[in-house]
């Protein structure tokens, strides 16, 4: 491999790195929201019952697909 690719493959691994966290921590950011629709004490007040059953099974989904990644590895 030449140097001018190594360059070019290391602009590209640096830059996926970094989309890939500013997409992790948006994931994050939305994830924490759904949590304070969830809390009565916190936004839940704000939101409809419909709402809060959406952020509740959005939220249950994630933990089911976090739970079978950990048991497929």
């Amino acid at each position: 491999m030449k140097d001018e690719e190594r360059q070019t493959m290391r602009e590209h691994i640096v830059f996926l790195g970094g989309a890939l966290e500013r997409e992790r921590a948006n994931s994050k950011m939305k994830t924490r929201l759904l949590q304070r629709f969830m809390d009565p004490e916190d936004l839940g007040w704000a939101v409809s019952n419909e709402v809060r059953k959406i952020a509740y099974e959005i939220l249950s989904q994630e933990a089911y697909y976090d739970r079978d990644k950990e048991n497929k590895q």
